[in-house]
């Protein structure tokens, strides 16, 4: 269990200031909280950090997180660099002693979550991907209902999260040295999460998939949000799997930047033997006394928005020594299910899923 933290003013340390820091984690997300100080900021591009540090006055601007983690007044950092940053940069916070919030998806690979995991084991720190999602008053209120036992065994599921052409054009997520993926792990690892949440996180065991570069490297397709390098361009994007779960539920999962289609579909839908739900519409349908059942879930009032919700909960843990709110044990899950499809595209055969307990 965590070790409560003694300090009344939660300091933090922010790794990366793009845009999601910007306009998410930073205001209204650290902003909302009580009693803490952001005390340094850090990003390879300089100009982007100081402008930030500037804005909300931080006092102490990093390029290399290495001589952020050195301040021994931080407790926690949070964590929004490329995602092939994650690892290491997640591993060097733990080891300085350091609280870590890390955006998703965590890793890449279950290989460098299990190299977290065997840091995190060494200390008594909190570390929490931040997955929002979960955290959205839709997503409570759905997630309330179905703990009800409400939708009875859940026998398969349905997973979007797909756009008709809105492709983030920075190099961090086109670039696989920076993103280690395309929407795969981009946003149907936000999707695959929420769903599998809903759901208690059921084991999977096997995969298949399928990934193809369909429309990013041609040029008729165009940028709902401006033009990327074609040229960069080195993942997928579109993406597709298959899941068997030792529970005998299934599971079919799309992700794409690119494809035709009305509008974006950022969804999932869970089949029960009593009743069926939708995330995040709340739509649920049944049957009672022979009699089909429509209805809607209402989100929960009074909730922030998810990314601010999600950093009360990581402060709320620090401070009173709680778990992670999204632990890495569910985590290591998710991403193994989004390796395996793109490993299973690679070699055109299924792939078994480990017991990472």
């Amino acid at each position: 269990m965590p070790t409560p933290s003694m300090n009344k003013t939660l300091k933090v340390g922010l790794i990366g200031t793009g845009g999601i820091v910007r306009g998410a984690h930073l205001k209204p997300g650290w902003l909302a909280v009580p009693d803490i100080e952001i005390v340094a900021c850090c990003d390879t591009n300089e100009k982007v950090a100081r402008d930030l540090a500037n804005d909300f006055k931080i006092p102490h601007v990093f390029t290399d997180y290495r001589e952020l983690l050195k301040l021994k007044e931080i407790d926690a950092v949070d964590i929004c660099t490329p995602n092939k940053v994650h690892t290491p940069a997640v591993i060097g916070a733990l080891e300085a002693g350091k609280h870590v919030l890390c955006e998703k998806p965590l890793a890449v690979s279950t290989e460098e979550i299990l190299a977290m995991r065997e840091a995190l084991r060494k200390t008594d720190r909190i570390l929490m991907t931040a997955q929002h999602q979960r955290f959205t008053d839709i997503s409570v209120a759905i997630k309330a209902w179905v703990d009800t036992g409400a939708l009875g065994e859940v026998y398969h599921s349905r997973v979007n999260a797909t756009r008709r052409n809105s492709l983030p054009t920075s190099p961090g997520f086109i670039d696989p040295k920076l993103s280690g993926g395309g929407p795969c792990m981009d946003i149907g690892v936000h999707a695959l999460d929420t769903a599998l949440w809903l759901m208690n996180f059921p084991k999977p065991v096997r995969v298949s998939g399928r990934a193809h570069t369909n429309f990013a490297k041609g040029f008729d397709m165009p940028g709902g949000w401006g033009e990327w390098d074609r040229t960069l361009f080195g993942v997928e994007d579109f993406a597709s799997g298959y899941v068997h779960f030792s529970n005998g539920s299934t599971m079919a999962i799309e992700a794409s930047w690119l494809q035709h289609q009305e509008k974006e579909d950022f969804s999932a839908t869970l089949l029960g033997k009593k009743s069926s739900v939708q995330w995040p519409s709340g739509h649920f349908h049944s049957v009672v006394n022979r009699t089909l059942v429509d209805g809607k879930l209402l989100p929960h009032a009074g909730r922030k928005p998810g990314h601010t919700e999600e950093i009360l909960a990581f402060a709320d843990a620090i401070r009173n020594g709680k778990p992670s709110p999204v632990p890495i044990e569910q985590t290591i899950y998710v991403i193994a299910i989004l390796e395996a499809i793109m490993v299973s595209s690679q070699l055109e055969k299924e792939i078994a899923v480990p017991d990472f307990e």
